[in-house]
């Protein structure tokens, strides 16, 4: 049986580039085409597309409007998200809402047909270039959340000795400082973290992933 494709794009020349695409691969039909938002949501109401191609910046409603409503109303319909829009943030969303997977336009034609294949069986394929979007946010946000409270890097690494259970004087010895400007240390290390113990200040050191 034909697998009914919707294609929702606000341009033109993507909805009949798509469809060409898909006239190639056998049982897959182009069969409804949206050009914003709204339409696809009317469209959906009584259309149950085998897949949807969803791309995000369009006018009256975007690609996340439709996602969340799919999300909602008809989940079992597998989204292929194919956008320009290549922010992690974006991605991450999309995901979240439920979308099998997510391409950028300029993916070549057989991964655009394989990832739809595979979404229709419920797999899921990213680009390299989507999961290399994903790893560096991710990494952003860890080395964002490690200068959160401002801590240089003897006063990590005087807060990860003791989170090991090293004492005051071993710490000293191994920095080459006194005992009196690691406290000093940890006083500031406390300020800057709003606590008043070093138990309080490792539970949120981990938390953040500073340590």
């Amino acid at each position: 049986m034909t697998k009914k494709i919707m294609v929702v794009d606000n341009h033109f020349i993507i909805r009949e580039g798509l469809k060409l695409i898909f006239e190639s691969i056998d049982d897959f039909d182009v069969i409804y085409e949206a050009n914003d938002g709204q339409q696809a949501i009317n469209m959906l109401k009584n259309k149950k597309p085998d897949l949807i191609l969803l791309d995000i910046i369009m006018e009256n409603i975007d690609g996340f409007g439709v996602m969340t409503y799919v999300n909602q109303y008809c989940p079992e319909i597998p989204v292929v998200v194919l956008t320009t829009v290549d922010t992690g943030e974006n991605i991450k969303k999309m995901l979240s809402l439920g979308a099998k997977s997510y391409l950028l336009k300029d993916a070549s034609t057989e991964m655009i047909a394989n990832t739809v294949v595979n979404a229709v069986q419920g797999n899921t394929i990213l680009q390299n270039k989507i999961t290399e979007i994903i790893s560096n946010d991710e990494l952003y946000e860890t080395q964002n959340n490690k200068n959160i409270f401002n801590l240089n890097p003897t006063e990590v690494e005087i807060l990860s000795a003791i989170s090991q259970g090293s004492k005051i004087k071993n710490i000293a010895l191994k920095l080459h400082l006194s005992e009196r400007t690691i406290k000093n240390h940890l006083t500031v290390v406390y300020d800057k973290m709003n606590v008043s113990s070093g138990v309080e200040a490792i539970a949120l050191a981990v938390r953040n992933h500073i340590i």
